[in-house]
């Protein structure tokens, strides 16, 4: 791990904006920190640790343009217990270096077993939400002897395919009030984004960097798990969706997951919506605590 490796952003303005204002929101964070660059075969991967250096490991994986800076509301709780490792997805719009897109499935496990490694974890907790949620259930089906326990919040796909709405909003991402449009679709009246983290998300949708724009692949993401895949995985698991949730139906991924998953814990968590861990900061630290718990 190197704490200091000397790299910057792509020379644009919008890629030195955008890391402007994830340091910004870095500065929420309620908890000391370290941040530092781990290198994998995919390019170097940045890094958020909190929590005893004794603790057992809590590796954090973060939705699409939110960056690990999205766990400000969650990490003291979790962290008070756990050394967490809020874990920049390579080729999202964060502080990650990609050299090489992944882009496969198969790729994107094989980038965070190098992260593991690095690390020196050897079996590790791990919660996602949305993007990162699909990357948690991912690397537990083709590396399950790395996963203590999953956490998946509001998985993007995975159990049901995209409403139409969301490509429509997501495409509409840089449009005028695009970004606007788009949180308003997402959250409603239910949360509104800190000053700062709002800042940096539209920063995101605003930095135009092919490097951190991967393009679908057939065999990666999106992607919707298969029966017998999902009847495959053996690592406990928790579900949680938003009763809100509109990039998908939440009930039609509830019942997928209930009938195929065996033993896995699924919940509708009410009064939230897509980004629950920011909606209901407060049940969704405690819900995860007492699952990771036991």
């Amino acid at each position: 791990m190197n704490n200091h490796l000397p790299i910057m952003p792509t020379r644009s303005n919008s890629g030195i904006h955008y890391y402007q204002t994830y340091d910004n929101s870095l500065a929420l964070w309620p908890v000391p920190y370290e941040t530092f660059y781990a290198p994998t075969r995919y390019g170097q991967t940045h890094i958020i640790a909190s929590g005893p250096k004794g603790a057992p490991p809590l590796v954090l994986l973060h939705g699409a343009l939110f960056s690990s800076t999205m766990w400000y509301p969650n990490i003291a709780d979790w962290s008070s217990k756990y050394r967490t490792y809020a874990v920049d997805i390579i080729g999202d719009k964060n502080k990650s270096i990609p050299t090489d897109l992944c882009g496969t499935r198969a790729g994107y496990a094989n980038w965070l077993h190098d992260v593991f490694n690095q690390l020196e974890i050897e079996k590790s907790h791990v919660l996602g939400l949305s993007l990162g949620g699909l990357h948690t259930l991912n690397f537990v089906l083709r590396m399950p002897e790395r996963v203590k326990r999953a956490v998946i919040l509001s998985p993007a796909e995975t159990f049901v395919s995209f409403d139409q709405d969301f490509y429509k909003y997501a495409l509409g991402l840089v449009e005028p009030n695009g970004v606007e449009n788009f949180l308003k679709w997402m959250m409603e009246d239910r949360c509104v984004l800190q000053s700062d983290f709002a800042k940096q998300f539209h920063a995101g949708v605003m930095w135009q960097d092919e490097v951190r724009n991967p393009k679908p692949k057939a065999d990666g993401f999106p992607y919707v798990f298969s029966d017998d895949e999902l009847k495959s995985i053996t690592v406990p698991i928790l579900l949680l969706l938003g009763e809100h949730e509109v990039i998908y139906n939440p009930q039609s991924a509830f019942k997928r997951a209930s009938t195929l998953v065996a033993g896995i814990e699924a919940e509708i968590v009410s009064g939230a919506g897509h980004v629950l861990s920011m909606e209901q900061p407060s049940y969704v630290n405690e819900r995860v605590m007492r699952f990771l718990g036991r």
